[in-house]
């Protein structure tokens, strides 16, 4: 309904903008709450992924400390074959670390190196020799010890059994 007077029209014109604010104001709300919540979300997401990175940082670091610990543990022993190994022990352990085994990663590094050969070893002393004078080993004759059945002549076996007999321990049935 129009009113003539100019008062009325105004007013009713007024009263369509508040109207038309109050929608505006409406529509907003629901942009405001859907851009909320889309934050909320980015967000979670941002959270999640950042934990996720964390927890494959730390499964690493756990995997690390025990290639390092594997390689600590093994390297004393190609340490106790192959001495040479001490001088390479940073290139041993850089493989080690990418998945070689201790003992391949040594033999890697040092046949690349050219130190593999043959292991060494604590060398002994040799033991001291006799005076082979004469040329001949020397032979200690068996005194006093019981002999094996292999190693007693003919004679031998049959002195023995003649012995157990008189003894009692054989007998003929």
């Amino acid at each position: 309904m129009r009113f003539v007077s100019h008062g009325a029209v105004y007013m009713t014109e007024e009263l369509d903008l508040e109207q038309l604010d109050q929608e505006i104001d409406g529509e907003n709300k629901v942009q405001k709450r859907i851009k909320d919540l889309s934050d909320k979300v980015r967000i979670a997401s941002e959270e999640r992924d950042e934990q996720k990175r964390l927890l494959e940082e730390s499964n690493k670091k756990i995997a690390d400390l025990g290639k390092d610990n594997a390689f600590n543990a093994g390297f004393a022993d190609i340490l106790a074959t192959h001495s040479a190994a001490k001088d390479h022990k940073d290139d041993i352990k850089a493989k080690v670390l990418a998945g070689y085994s201790v003992e391949d990663a040594a033999f890697a590094v040092l046949g690349k190196a050219g130190k593999l050969g043959q292991p060494q070893t604590v060398q002994t002393p040799p033991p001291p020799r006799d005076n082979p004078a004469g040329g001949s080993a020397i032979n200690q004759p068996n005194t006093g010890g019981i002999k094996s059945v292999n190693e007693m002549t003919r004679d031998e076996k049959r002195a023995a059994l003649v012995e157990a007999e008189q003894r009692g321990d054989l007998g003929v049935n």
